[in-house]
């Protein structure tokens, strides 16, 4: 993948103004942000930032609403999880509630960047955010673990469209030298939602009912559609008439996709728990999912496939290709930390669901702040690969002490940890997809951040699905420790996540209760071991990006906010009226 100095990196820049590019033109031939010399760098590249007008500060705050809601059900359900799995009698089929959301949100997350190069943001915006509020009411009155499962799965359908269009939207409005700066305040929002979440999780499920955990998901969805409705005013441009865009969809590649991926998570999901890894069932999964995969990419690269949903050109230069890839395991890292330390909370220190959630405040606040400070250096600064060397070594360091965690571990020592990992993964949230755009043209930027989003998705459900795995696969192995044989039948087969409570641990006598604390104990140490290789080679990625030179303004003028109509005589607008090129 990766193209010796001075090829994949070394395009000229000025080419993308003289021609524009195609989703299947290899990269390196058509742009490149550090082909300038510093010192040759043009005076417009020096100007102020572009003054923001109020209808650009209220469609960031909608877009901020959004971001809120889709973050604050990403992080309520990793509290509520083991009284829902409780509640519902989930058994092993607990972590499809989970997995079906982001399964669901990554196989549509590419085809929602291709959709909206075809007709626009807005409605395909507004569209999504009502799927996710409808799939949080089927949620909240669930019941049974298939009808959650659904929920969920519809959830996943608008969570999609919000993860990719809010992000792709932002990218349309600034020039990549800024986006650092907004993105940072809009994953401190994200993050708010992510710190209210697992706190709100807890007492919902202590005070009132697991059911909350969806439901309080539609008024904020109700508002925020209304919201976006009256403000969202996008233009947009793209030829041909609705059967033309139709035939332009990659139905193969999206099928291929979709397939490969559910492939692959089903084996993760059941391999070790419900299903050995030599059953044949979970070998077929995985060896057609892993060559799904290889199908999708030979397919994209093909003379047969004229509108990529996922252009190779994506990934024809190493800068992209790593960043791409350092999200991936960012992510994994991530979503490790924030579904496994809530179950250590509750299994090990035997804290209630909400006081669960107060311990996982540090991470979150910290998490917040940190991504804050990540994209204001960035915008400043003009660089990133820094920001994410240092980020990289801090949650390898983090995981790796995370490691002597046990059932006396001090609070002090907890909260230093949390604070560490936190700061690594919240200064490397703003910038990644800057990365990623940095040595790509403003016009792979829908195709960009669908994939963007799409391996971000991925990303969570192996955070999710590979820990679960190997904290299984450690519990069943340590249960001939166990002379209780109902401890031993609630532990096994998956069920030692829906078991993780001061309830379930305090029922049974004080040798049998300190056996399962030792089990859960050694089980989350193994989870935590293996999570350190993930984090440590997020850190050898980095060694392959360069520090590409952010651009100050905008290239493409096509997208962004829609253009006012031209008033007969002088204007006296505060934002620059220009010839309108058509809207959502």
């Amino acid at each position: 993948m990766d193209q010796p100095p001075g090829t994949a990196d070394t395009a000229v820049h000025a080419e993308t103004k003289s021609k524009a590019p195609s989703a299947n033109d290899p990269v390196d031939s058509i742009h490149d942000p550090n082909s300038r010399s510093p010192t040759a760098e043009p005076d417009e590249a020096k100007e102020a930032p572009t003054p923001k007008g109020p209808r650009f500060w209220l469609t960031f705050l909608c877009l901020v609403l959004t971001a809120f809601v889709s973050a604050l059900e990403g992080s309520i359900v990793s509290t509520a999880l083991p009284s829902i799995a409780r509640a519902l009698d989930a058994s092993e089929n607990y972590i499809w509630v989970v997995n079906v959301y982001y399964l669901t949100s990554a196989a549509v997350q590419p085809i929602y960047g291709q959709l909206a190069d075809l007709w626009g943001r807005r409605w395909l915006t507004i569209g999504a955010v009502a799927i996710f509020t409808i799939g949080s009411g089927v949620c909240g009155g669930a019941t049974t673990v298939d009808i959650l499962i659904g929920g969920r799965t519809i959830q996943g359908l608008g969570a999609a469209g919000i993860n990719t269009l809010v992000e792709l939207i932002m990218c349309d409005l600034l020039p990549l030298r800024e986006r650092g700066q907004f993105f940072g305040v809009l994953f401190l929002f994200i993050v708010l939602g992510s710190v209210i979440g697992p706190f709100l999780g807890g007492i919902l499920v202590d005070r009132v009912s697991w059911r909350w955990a969806f439901l309080i998901n539609v008024p904020f969805g109700g508002v925020s559609t209304i919201l976006l409705i009256f403000v969202l005013k996008l233009k947009h441009t793209a030829p041909g008439n609705t059967l033309d865009k139709l035939k332009r969809i990659d139905y193969i590649g999206n099928f291929l996709l979709a397939g490969s991926v559910s492939s692959v998570l089903y084996a993760l999901t059941y391999g070790g728990t419900r299903y050995t890894w030599t059953n044949p069932g979970i070998l077929v999964a995985l060896i057609i999912g892993l060559l799904g995969h290889v199908a999708f990419l030979l397919y994209e690269g093909s003379r047969f496939c004229s509108d990529p949903v996922m252009p190779l050109s994506l990934f024809s230069n190493r800068t992209s290709t790593a960043a791409y890839l350092a999200t991936f395991l960012q992510t994994i890292v991530s979503f490790w930390v924030l579904y496994f330390l809530p179950l250590y909370f509750q299994s090990t220190q035997l804290v209630s669901p909400t006081r669960s959630g107060v311990m996982l405040l540090p991470f979150s606040v910290i998490y917040a702040v940190a991504a804050f400070v990540g994209g204001g250096l960035t915008t400043k600064l003009g660089r990133y690969r820094n920001l994410h060397f240092v980020g990289f070594g801090l949650m390898t360091i983090g995981v790796g002490l995370f490691t002597i965690f046990n059932r006396s571990t001090h609070l002090a020592v907890i909260v230093v940890l949390e604070i560490i990992v936190a700061f690594g993964i919240g200064v490397t949230t703003p910038n990644l997809l800057t990365a990623v755009q940095a040595a790509l043209p403003e016009s792979l930027n829908a195709l960009s951040t669908g994939t963007f989003a799409f391996i971000r998705s991925v990303g969570t459900i192996w955070g999710v699905s590979i820990p679960a795995a190997i904290f299984n696969n450690r519990i069943d192995q340590l249960l001939g420790e166990l002379t209780d044989e109902g401890a031993r039948q609630a532990l096994s087969s998956g069920g030692a996540y829906e078991s993780a409570s001061s309830t379930f641990v305090d029922s049974f006598p004080d040798a049998v209760r300190n056996v399962i604390i030792s089990i859960y104990e050694r089980s989350l140490m193994q989870v935590w071991q293996i999570g350190i290789v993930f984090a440590g080679l997020g850190f050898l990625v980095i060694a392959f990006e360069k520090d590409l030179e952010l651009n100050k303004q905008k290239e493409n003028q096509d997208v962004g906010l829609e253009d006012r109509p031209k008033a007969s005589g002088t204007s006296h607008s505060q934002e620059p009226i220009v010839e309108q090129r058509g809207s959502d």
